[in-house]
């Protein structure tokens, strides 16, 4: 079956190349419903004009990365899949401090607008507070909007209202007018970072946690294998992939909930 328009042909060949994401024949209500108000906010006559420019080769990066913000799903709740966070609580973090080490070195890839490093940060404070302050974590997205979001860490009623009981809340955010907003003493253990899963760049170096999870659903077989080789590599010693609960990964023993812990370099 064929694109149902040039258009939505030329969005769905950019998107695989710039970032591995693969959408659907069947998405193209997406054309409008994602593109049309950038068309409008550049100035374009047509979202088709707006794709013909956006997505060329010799597009300015603004317009590129503007079609990526829109075109990423930015889905994601705090404490999201109650089984990797239990793994994590009752196995993963125990282990690590029974191996000897005294604070951790995390990156969580693909991270949308923050709601799982600051969940991480959270269960840090409550399970190893002399760990928790000497954690680095790196949360990293392709989209730099989701990023501004999480770098602010102020979210509505409703994004607080999925995932995070009133005892956490009270503790951990501080109420403003329209949003809740993650408190600085928590907002400054996070280091935000731009990055696209595809780069042949290497991602941080020996972490005890690299998470990617829900993101991978939506690559193709090649591009999983070089993301999870990437990830892999960023693993340390001894360390632990977390995936989504409909992710798998090739490089480690499944330990449930999502984890796996990949065999000795």
């Amino acid at each position: 079956m064929s694109d149902p328009s040039p258009a939505w042909g030329a969005v769905r060949t950019f998107m695989r190349s710039r970032c591995g994401v693969m959408l659907a024949e069947d998405q193209h209500y997406l054309l409008d419903a994602r593109l049309g108000p950038l068309a409008r906010d550049f100035s374009f006559p047509s979202v088709e004009a707006f794709v013909a420019t956006a997505c060329s080769a010799s597009a300015e990066d603004r317009l590129r990365r503007a079609v990526v913000d829109a075109m990423t799903t930015h889905e994601t709740t705090f404490f999201r899949d109650r089984p990797f966070w239990k793994m994590l609580e009752d196995r993963i973090i125990p282990g690590l401090r029974a191996a000897g080490r005294t604070s951790l070195r995390v990156w969580s890839a693909a991270c949308s607008t923050g709601q799982e490093p600051y969940s991480l940060a959270m269960l840090l404070e409550e399970l190893w507070p002399e760990g928790a302050a000497g954690t680095q974590i790196v949360a990293t997205d392709i989209s730099e909007i989701a990023l501004e979001k999480a770098r602010e860490g102020a979210f509505t009623q409703l994004e607080v209202n999925r995932g995070l009981g009133a005892s956490r809340l009270i503790r951990y955010f501080e109420q403003q007018p329209l949003t809740y907003r993650i408190k600085d003493s928590l907002r400054r253990r996070i280091e935000w970072r731009v990055d696209n899963l595809l780069s042949p760049l290497p991602g941080p170096k020996d972490c005890d946690l690299v998470m990617c999870r829900n993101v991978l659903i939506y690559f193709d077989e090649n591009d999983r294998q070089q993301v999870q080789r990437r990830l892999r590599a960023s693993v340390g010693a001894k360390g632990y992939l977390g995936f989504g609960a409909t992710e798998m990964s090739t490089h480690g023993e499944p330990l449930g909930g999502g984890w796996y812990q990949p065999p000795a370099k």
